[in-house]
């Protein structure tokens, strides 16, 4: 009996005992899968035998399929990783160039000095023997000639200085610098001449110097000035920088303007915040990595203290280089001073625990520019009359418009500056003046613009309900500025009206400030947010959500934290609640 699985041909006859076999079910009978699978693969032998190039090749191109899918997504996700890092890249260069408080300008850039050779310091012999000679057309008195001689004996015929230039070791500044200390010391040997002051005898001197020493090259050297001025033209502005990093990096216009935008670069105030932000997180870590002793591997154990006072040193270095900054371009010159936090304390050492601010030191100066457009109700006065407006600010001089006829009072243009305290309104709106009891000028109206800049120091302003622990102890509307003395000191004061100097300041180093819900018990104000820290709560409070916000942001940017707060989603129901007559939300 054949086995029931060999593929051999019988000749016809059927084997009885399988024929008469009842048949069974595959799954309820192990040989009965094994019959079928055994079959089933006898067939896929048969028919791949013939060549088996068919099956094969199939595998084949599934694999190489399988393998340029893995490719094409790894060369994707590389892609991406390497677009990733370069919009990193061009965001950190955004920042660099739209706020480089740490890089030295091309001013403060050493000059490189030529060095004299051979050839050069020959030459500078014969042209100062020339000169001694009578050779040239400079003019000059015994004195000079005599220090021109000395300088000539005793330094340019040394042995010393031709060593010197032979080894590459002096420049033409050199020459000059030593030219200048020798005439130094004689000037201040000479006799006092009367209208003649040193000074001026030593500049003088240096000049005549410098014609010597040059020689017929200054015709030579215009060509060169002319091409260092070209180089000095040469040098790229922000927007030429921004495009040439976008050809670098390969970023899209719209990438820029969406990066540009979302860093807020156009904004000084938050980037210098943003650096302040990142230095007070550099010192965090510094101080985390010396208390938990979290240091790299180093040969020796002594180079962990020298690891972390470079961590300090550098951050000072930042801080101190952020501190130096000016708080505004063309603003005025504030007393930079910087109180020490109980964090920062041991790695900062820019100023003294006494150094806080005083009421002087937030003085406000405003310019107010006001245009007189026109008069109505003017009926008391001749048509013909000439009338004219007058204005003073207490404490200062009286100031008058230019003249009109009392017919057509409109048409003044005359600007008035002064320095009040408070804004005023920015379009030209009509007022009504206070007359006499038997006036005929009952509706007597002035229409008047009034134009206040606003201070560089002064980043925020407004008027705002406030209490707190410290300072503000009652519950009352007040006016406030949040004032930036330096980059690293900022106070939020209260003014009274007419008065120079702040009411109460509080200054915000140290403090967390974030929105809140409104407060119970506190009559005033519609939307609320706080200033928070170690022993002290100052609640604030105004009448607009969109006032509050930018009163948060400000403040945001003051304090220097590193939360950020964020506007409560429900705080156009606040609005909606607190409309008057209902009832406070809690």
């Amino acid at each position: 009996m054949l086995d029931p699985s060999s593929s051999e041909d019988t000749g016809g006859e059927t084997d009885p005992e399988v024929f008469e076999e009842p048949p069974k079910k595959p799954s309820a009978s192990p040989a009965g899968k094994v019959e079928n699978s055994s079959r089933a693969a006898g067939k896929k032998r048969q028919s791949a035998a013939p060549g088996g190039a068919p099956g094969k090749g199939a595998k084949d191109s599934d694999a190489t399929g399988e393998e340029e899918e893995r490719k094409e997504r790894e060369r994707i996700q590389r892609e991406e990783e390497e677009r990733k890092i370069k919009l990193q890249i061009y965001v950190f260069v955004l920042r660099c160039i739209a706020y480089p408080f740490n890089a030295k300008q091309p001013t403060d850039m050493a000059r490189r000095q030529q060095k004299v050779n051979k050839q050069q310091l020959q030459a500078v012999k014969d042209r100062f023997l020339a000169f001694l000679n009578g050779d040239t057309q400079i003019v000059a008195d015994e004195a000079f000639c005599n220090a021109v001689r000395s300088y000539y004996e005793g330094f340019l015929k040394s042995e010393r200085v031709s060593r010197m230039v032979q080894s590459g070791g002096c420049s033409a500044n050199d020459f000059r610098e030593v030219f200048k200390k020798n005439i130094e010391r004689r000037v201040r040997s000479l006799p006092e001449i009367d209208g003649l002051s040193k000074e001026t005898v030593l500049s003088s001197w240096i000049a005549k110097y410098d014609a010597i020493y040059r020689g017929d090259e200054d015709m030579r050297r215009q060509p060169q000035r002319a091409h260092l001025s070209a180089v000095s033209e040469l040098i790229l502005s922000k927007e030429q920088l921004y495009d040439m990093f976008q050809q670098i990096l390969s970023i899209r216009k719209f990438e820029h303007q969406l990066l540009y935008n979302g860093c807020q670069l156009d904004n000084v105030d938050e980037q210098a915040a943003q650096i302040r932000r990142e230095l007070d997180g550099r010192l965090q870590l510094a101080e985390k990595i010396a208390r938990e002793r979290r240091y790299p591997k180093f040969v020796s154990a002594d180079m962990e203290a020298l690891y972390v006072e470079e961590l300090r040193s550098s951050v000072n270095l930042l801080m101190a280089n952020l501190e130096s900054l000016p708080v505004s371009k063309g603003g005025p010159d504030f007393k930079q001073k910087l109180k020490r936090s109980s964090m920062n304390n041991s790695f900062l050492d820019m100023g003294d625990e006494g150094d806080i601010l005083s009421k002087s030191d937030v003085v406000l100066s405003f310019t107010l520019e006001i245009v007189i457009v026109e008069v109505q109700g003017l009926k008391s006065v001749a048509p013909n009359r000439i009338v004219y407006c007058t204005m003073e600010v207490e404490g200062g001089e009286k100031l008058q418009t230019d003249q009109a006829e009392a017919s057509r009072p409109q048409g003044w243009s005359q600007f008035v500056v002064l320095n009040p305290t408070t804004n005023g309104p920015k379009q030209a709106e009509f007022h009504r003046m206070v007359v006499p009891k038997n006036s005929q000028d009952t509706e007597l109206k002035i229409k008047l613009a009034v134009r206040m800049d606003k201070p560089p120091n002064m980043k925020h302003s407004g008027y705002l309900y406030a209490v707190g622990q410290r300072v503000w102890k009652r519950w009352k509307k007040r006016y406030f500025v949040l004032v930036q003395v330096s980059q690293y000191t900022f106070a939020m004061c209260s003014y009274r009206e007419k008065k120079a100097e702040p009411q109460e300041l509080m200054q915000l180093e140290g403090y967390t400030v974030d929105y809140c819900d409104p407060q119970p018990g506190l009559q005033g104000g519609r939307v609320f947010f706080n200033a928070v820290k170690e022993g002290d709560l100052v609640m604030f409070a105004c009448d607009d959500e969109q006032d509050r916000v930018l009163w948060v942001q400000a403040m945001y940017r003051a304090t220097g934290q590193s939360y950020k707060p964020v506007p409560p989603s429900n705080a156009d129901g606040y609005c909606k609640n607190l409309q008057p007559g209902n009832n406070v939300p809690r």
